[in-house]
């Protein structure tokens, strides 16, 4: 399984803006900066964004983007649906092809995992994921800081 661009520059952008203080506009160029995401490629992940109420776009000299409600109240699962829809991982869910008359031997795995992923990624905000960082293990146990 792989994260789509997409997905992931819109997991970026969402966590840039959570690292401010609220109400905080940024240009999307400062964004795009920031996180090392191609401008045009930005600009439609912010639309998504948008579209989906998660952010909010100004026009203008002030203009930019800004969080459309608290980083506390915007899942990584809010923002990944946003640009990709719902997480299926199923073939017959997705429509591409169909089981036949009966569930196919393996629907009730991916059903399990997709579970899963969709609960882990619900369960993670912005605001916690853009919290102060903690000292990540090293590979022998012990402690290093992290660099942000």
């Amino acid at each position: 399984m792989k994260l789509s661009t997409q997905a992931d520059y819109a997991v970026r952008a969402v966590y840039e803006l959570s690292c401010r203080q609220p109400g905080t506009v940024l240009h999307t160029c400062d964004i795009a900066e920031r996180q090392r995401i191609p401008s045009a490629r930005l600009a439609k992940v912010v639309q998504d964004l948008a579209r989906a109420g998660l952010v909010r776009t100004q026009r203008g000299q002030q203009g930019g983007v800004m969080l459309a409600r608290p980083a506390a109240d915007i899942t990584v699962r809010d923002v990944y649906e946003a640009v990709e829809g719902p997480i299926l991982l199923c073939r017959c869910r997705q429509r591409v092809e169909r089981c036949g008359e009966d569930v196919c031997d393996t629907h009730e795995f991916w059903h399990g995992v997709e579970t899963l992923l969709t609960e882990e990624l619900q369960s993670m905000t912005f605001a916690a994921l853009a919290g102060p960082r903690r000292p990540a293990p090293d590979t022998h146990g012990r402690t290093q800081a992290t660099r942000r």
